[in-house]
């Protein structure tokens, strides 16, 4: 827990810099340090000053991130963020990491909306419906690990991300949006829609489908095509028939659940959520699951325009 005295570093910090800036959100993340070379290294002798000191110093500097030793007094200013796919880190109790602002998280020029992790035990459907839900604006404490920022899947993560642009979709002028299947930290399925006029439930929808790496989505018919998927936890279904569970053809669908209330072997993982999806360009049955495997992530990603 960030010690008290910390806290009022940090509050200090807050009277000191200009009005403009005090409109800032100052992520604050106890026990890391970035590892990535320092664009800029500044000493202060430590006391209760020297961290607003150094992010005070990281303002002037209009740099991205700033760690600090806070026995050392080692303030490291860094072009990069610990949640960028770019950075690397360590774990230690002496340092704190720093950002001075809380711009929304970008991958490759898309912008991150939600991530599902699996095998959290908690439910990437009921994450998505939260509007009180957000983690790209963090105020003290962060309440998710770098990792769930992360395209990088190998980092540790025990919850899914979700952004606060999901509680105004409506009106956040979304033209476009990916959906992102990854294992390995490689995408090994994408889908394309359209995202304008939607809501954060209607644009996963056939009609709308751009493009997609499963080369027969455009020209296929479907049985359930939805986010809500079909009750009670198969959810983000995109499934073609239905047949006696090994005979049941499908491209994607999250298993965000175990509670037995559906009959198929695939249905009841012992630890949830599954992300199942096929491995080759189209619609498979699910059979033995030859042709499917279980990802580590399922990203959400945006294009906004006016």
């Amino acid at each position: 827990m960030m010690s008290e005295s910390f806290l009022q570093q940090l509050f200090c910090l807050m009277v000191m810099v200009s009005a403009e800036n005090r409109q800032e959100l100052y992520s604050v993340v106890r026990g890391y340090r970035l590892t990535n070379p320092p664009m800029l290294t500044v000493h202060y002798t430590p006391d209760k000053w020297s961290a607003a000191w150094c992010l005070q110093q990281c303002l002037a500097s209009s740099c991205a991130s700033a760690s600090f030793s806070q026995t050392e007094g080692t303030c490291e200013l860094h072009s990069l963020k610990l949640y960028g796919g770019n950075a690397t880190f360590e774990e230690s109790d002496d340092w704190v990491y720093m950002e001075p602002s809380s711009d929304v998280l970008t991958w490759d020029g898309w912008t991150v909306v939600f991530r599902g992790q699996k095998d959290t035990g908690t439910s990437i459907y009921s994450a998505w419906l939260n509007d009180n839900l957000y983690h790209d604006h963090p105020l003290l404490p962060p309440r998710l690990r770098p990792g769930c920022f992360s395209p990088d899947t190998s980092r540790p993560c025990e919850d899914h991300f979700r952004s606060k642009i999901m509680s105004t979709w409506e009106t956040a002028g979304i033209q476009l949006v990916k959906v992102l299947l990854m294992k390995n930290s490689q995408v090994r399925n994408e889908i394309i829609f359209d995202g304008t006029g939607t809501t954060k439930m209607s644009w996963f929808t056939p009609t709308r489908v751009i493009n997609s790496t499963w080369t027969d989505l455009t020209t296929s018919t479907f049985n359930v095509f939805r986010i809500s998927g079909e009750p009670n936890t198969r959810r983000f279904q995109v499934s073609h028939s239905y047949a006696w569970c090994h005979g049941d053809v499908l491209w994607m669908v999250v298993v965000d659940g175990n509670d037995h209330s559906n009959i198929c072997f695939w249905d009841n993982p012992s630890v949830f959520p599954k992300l199942l999806y096929t491995i080759i360009n189209q619609k498979a049955p699910i059979g033995t699951l030859t042709e499917f495997e279980y990802g580590d992530i399922m990203a959400i990603l945006v294009k906004q325009g006016n």
